[in-house]
């Protein structure tokens, strides 16, 4: 499931209760799950009469609460503009929760999220090079067995992100190759392993657990859709996202409030956009890919040190950037190469693509804060819409924003 953001909270105006509860509830997810009465009536731009309406609707469903006291520091009009202070309306305690679940290549993330984009509990194990798939889907149905029961709230679904393409009308992952795995039946394998003891008796948790619907989909795409929602993305009309954490490079459009897919699920395959010709051979079988020359290993082979073993990959790449900070200068050259292959291959995209905001994440964001100039020199004198609308290029805000992004897969369902 891709969640629709085209229709904004304040993009229609209406009297019909249902409509408007569901836009209030979106418009303070968006928010954060805090905001005034007042900043929700001039977002919605509704008459109180209906904000009353839609507010009573969603206390009595459970879903928010809302504090009539004045805040403490508040003065009189300082949140409406007159009269009283506006009260305060927030995510109520006894809301749904989202499990979502990150697999990285050497990671496994699990956490509950509620309304609002904020995460209540998070577990974290590390994951073995070219780990067992069945040994793995265990781990992830043990850790998020876990994770519900100690929620102790109401579970509306799990939201996964794979290091994958994956299909959207069936939740198959195509090419988690960096896994050394096959295509897989990604959802369909997760679905059976949460429901596995769910017959058994008196085991409430796992029959509920059974009975959720299980979301899969691309990490690249599921963090760019977090930080439109949640991030540096806010208010963009055609955002492009790109990130590399370990091996490779991923990316997400959200075009016209949409997260990009394309047919199958399988767009935005950036990390193969060409960003020297010519250069270093890519596992897809071209050269000068942008994930060949950008990502991690790369960072290192630039720098003159080892690109294996793929271990510790990240950590060892930050280290060169934190090196070219102090002064290296053959760590500051490195920085300087990946910054121009970066904006090499984000010329091609924004000629394609025309973004209005162009959001980078994990270490890209690292390498514009210490090679900004390269980086833009390069995105310059490749595209001429660039040329044309210069597009910003900012880093990303969220600290995990696949694992977001998975439980707005989870969370979709009830703001629509």
């Amino acid at each position: 499931m891709t969640p629709d953001l085209s229709t904004s909270p304040a993009s229609t105006t209406g009297n019909d209760p249902a409509n408007n509860a569901t836009r209030l509830l979106t418009a303070l997810h968006r928010r954060g799950g805090t905001a005034t009465r007042a900043e929700l009536t001039a977002q919605l731009d509704c008459g109180r009469s209906a904000i009353s309406y839609a507010l009573s609707d969603l206390v009595d469903r459970g879903l928010v609460t809302v504090d009539e006291r004045p805040p403490a520091s508040a003065t009189p009009g300082a949140a409406s503009g007159r009269g009283r202070p506006s009260h305060l309306v927030t995510v109520a305690p006894t809301s749904p929760v989202a499990i979502a679940v990150h697999l990285r290549i050497d990671t496994l993330d699990v956490a509950a999220f509620e309304l609002g984009g904020r995460m209540l509990r998070i577990e974290r194990e590390a994951v073995e090079p070219s780990p067992d798939l069945e040994m793995t889907i265990h781990r992830i149905g043990r850790l998020v067995r876990m994770i519900a029961e100690e929620a102790q709230r109401p579970c509306i679904g799990i939201g996964v992100s794979l290091p994958s393409p994956v299909r959207a009308t069936d939740g198959y992952a195509l090419a988690p190759r960096h896994m050394n795995w096959p295509g897989i039946p990604a959802r369909y394998l997760l679905a059976a392993e949460f429901s596995r003891n769910a017959s058994a008796p008196g085991n409430t948790p796992a029959f509920a657990l059974a009975r959720l619907p299980v979301h899969v989909g691309n990490d690249a795409n599921l963090a760019a859709l977090a930080e439109y929602l949640h991030g540096a993305g806010k208010d963009a009309r055609n955002m492009l996202f790109v990130t590399t954490e370990h091996i490779g490079i991923g990316g997400g459009l959200i075009s016209a409030g949409r997260l990009f897919i394309g047919a199958s699920g399988y767009a935005m395959e950036v990390g193969h956009t060409v960003a020297n010709p010519g250069g270093e051979p890519c596992t897809c079988g071209a050269r000068g890919c942008l994930e060949a020359e950008a990502d991690p290993r790369a960072l290192l082979r630039a720098s003159g040190r080892p690109d294996v073993p793929t271990t510790g990959l990240e950590y060892r790449a930050r280290v060169v950037l934190t090196d070219a900070v102090a002064g290296d200068p053959i760590a500051r050259k490195a920085a300087d190469t990946v910054a121009a292959r970066v904006g090499s291959g984000l010329a091609a995209l924004v000629n394609l693509l025309d973004p209005d905001r162009i959001v980078l994440g994990g270490l890209l964001a690292r390498v514009l804060a210490i090679a900004p100039d390269p980086m833009a020199q390069a995105l310059h004198d490749g595209s001429f819409l660039e040329r044309a609308v210069p597009v910003p290029v900012v880093p990303a805000a969220l600290t995990a924003p696949a694992l977001v992004g998975a439980a707005e897969l989870a969370l979709a369902p009830i703001l629509a």
